[in-house]
């Protein structure tokens, strides 16, 4: 992850300080690497589990972007990092950041078409409003998403639906849809942020008691800042797993690399 740095103690507990057979010293190339390779496994399943404990309902893409390249020969180190890629939205490496450092987060895609068209101003953020229901990972439903992206005319490269024609417009209304709306600034009791009118379908129990032909509620309120403080401690949960698995994993690695040699006549 970009700006981030870790160090990893070579030899933990002083596994190398031991006295090696001529054999054991032959072989110890090839089990260090091994067990280099099933440390950064270890490592990499360690980050896996201790993501949900730290963030918020992570979504299985985030808690799977966590990767490792092992080592070879011509590359004697293995990695363990976060996905920087992704084939749409943000990728992890980039929304996590402020998750293991603290700080800022980036501006996600919806922020970005938003900005794009000159409805979210930059350096200003849309959080999930009290009037939309968050997905169980406690995020703004993809469908509304799209929905917000199409009726808005904000669509981008994304490959997002593009905007609803005034028959689908006039039909959605019929059956008791919604339109969404961007409050630039702040009128009345609606702060600046994305609304949904929801027309209310003819013959609606709660319309024939109060009169009213629609409801307002918040989807997206815009904001300033938001600051995360650092919560996912991976650098700090490496070393130490590093700590505890290279030196269980190293001995076994020398000693099934020393019974193979010797199988083989090598010793």
């Amino acid at each position: 992850m970009t700006g981030q740095l870790l160090k990893v103690q070579v030899d933990p507990q002083g596994v190398f300080d031991r006295a090696f057979t001529e054999l054991e010293r032959t072989q110890l190339p090839f089990a260090t690497l091994q067990a280099v390779n099933a440390t950064a496994f270890g490592v990499r399943e360690a980050w896996k589990r201790e993501a949900p404990r730290a963030l918020d309902r992570p979504t299985p893409f985030t808690i799977n972007a966590i990767l490792y390249r092992k080592a070879t020969k011509q590359r004697p180190a293995a990695e363990v990092f976060i996905r920087d890629e992704a084939f749409k939205g943000t990728p992890p490496a980039k929304y996590l950041l402020p998750q293991v450092g603290g700080g800022s987060r980036p501006a996600k895609g919806l922020e970005r078409l938003l900005q794009a068209k000159g409805f979210l101003p930059r350096g200003t953020f849309a959080v999930p409003g009290k009037g939309v229901q968050l997905d169980a990972f406690g995020n703004v439903p993809s469908g509304h998403v799209r929905q917000i992206i199409s009726q808005l005319g904000v669509a981008g490269e994304q490959g997002y639906a593009s905007n609803e024609t005034e028959r689908t417009r006039a039909r959605r209304k019929r059956r008791g849809g919604s339109d969404y709306f961007v409050v630039g600034r702040k009128k009345g009791n609606l702060l600046p942020g994305i609304y949904r009118r929801r027309e209310m379908a003819a013959g609606d129990a709660a319309r024939r008691a109060i009169g009213a032909r629609s409801r307002i509620d918040s989807i997206f309120i815009f904001v300033r800042s938001v600051s995360y403080r650092p919560r996912y401690r991976i650098y700090e949960f490496a070393q130490r797993e590093w700590n505890k698995l290279f030196p269980f994993h190293f001995p076994r690695e020398l000693a099934k690399a020393v019974a193979t040699a010797r199988l083989r006549g090598r010793g």
